[in-house]
């Protein structure tokens, strides 16, 4: 029980990998807020609400509906942290989208969007969270930035998306210089391709696209990402600050 008894607000953590991780720091004894626009998941195979998995394993959690573009549902959601668990240990910057088309194609409405999502939102859940997170004697902020960040993308055009990626990784490192000095350790994990609702694989080709990628001969899943954020979050990743950690199957080496 590597959490127990901390808690967590996870954005993003109806679907993909912010549902993974909810799931995972939940049976590591994490108390959850489980913060997403949505409470259904975005990938057709999850049968039941993050919420439902978890009460199913005996972890306690709350689900809030949360527009992480919204700075009022924002500290909405703070609170209730505070509301229902009495403190706020960890914070995971989940949410997010996607976007495809080079910087002649994309619109500026899109643009927006995807910077406002990802990286604005990043921003507004730290800002309400790190006041309470300061309090902890274990604070962590994870946030969820991509390899794409990191290198671009492969064949596929997505200026929106690599550009807001790359800026939370950067983010990433100028908050643990702010915030390190409070206790608080501010990492990034930058995922390779993973089979999510952003990442759908429906076909063969789907998977081959994939693997065509990385190194290793499965394509990776939202639960292969989450144990890098327990490691971050416990005890375990105290001494861990302002690293992009890389969970990407071989793929910027390769």
């Amino acid at each position: 029980m590597k959490l127990d008894g901390r808690t967590a607000v996870v954005t993003g953590a109806s679907s993909g990998i912010g549902r993974a991780i909810a799931i995972e720091f939940a049976r590591e004894g994490a108390n959850l807020v489980l913060a997403d626009i949505r409470e259904t998941s975005r990938v057709p195979d999850d049968e039941k609400t993050t919420l439902a998995v978890i009460e199913d394993d005996g972890g306690t959690a709350v689900f809030e509906q949360t527009d992480v573009t919204d700075e009022d549902s924002v500290e909405a959601t703070l609170e209730r942290a505070l509301d229902e668990y009495g403190g706020l240990d960890i914070l995971v910057n989940s949410a997010g989208v996607t976007s495809d088309g080079s910087v002649e194609e994309v619109t500026e409405n899109e643009w927006d969007r995807v910077q406002d999502v990802n990286v604005k939102g990043v921003m507004r859940c730290s800002k309400h969270a790190v006041p309470h997170i300061r309090d902890s004697d274990s604070g962590r902020i994870i946030n969820i930035a991509s390899q794409r960040g990191l290198r671009g993308g492969d064949d596929t055009e997505k200026a929106a998306y690599v550009a807001s990626k790359g800026a939370v990784a950067g983010l990433t490192r100028q908050m643990a210089l702010d915030y390190g000095p409070d206790g608080i350790a501010v990492n990034a994990i930058c995922p390779g391709p993973v089979e999510s609702g952003m990442t759908p694989v429906e076909t063969e080709q789907d998977e081959q696209q994939l693997l065509d990628g990385v190194l290793t001969s499965f394509v990776g899943q939202p639960e292969d990402v989450a144990p890098a954020a327990t490691l971050l979050a416990s005890d375990g990743g105290r001494y861990i600050h302002g690293h992009t950690l890389v969970v990407d199957g071989g793929y910027l080496v390769k």
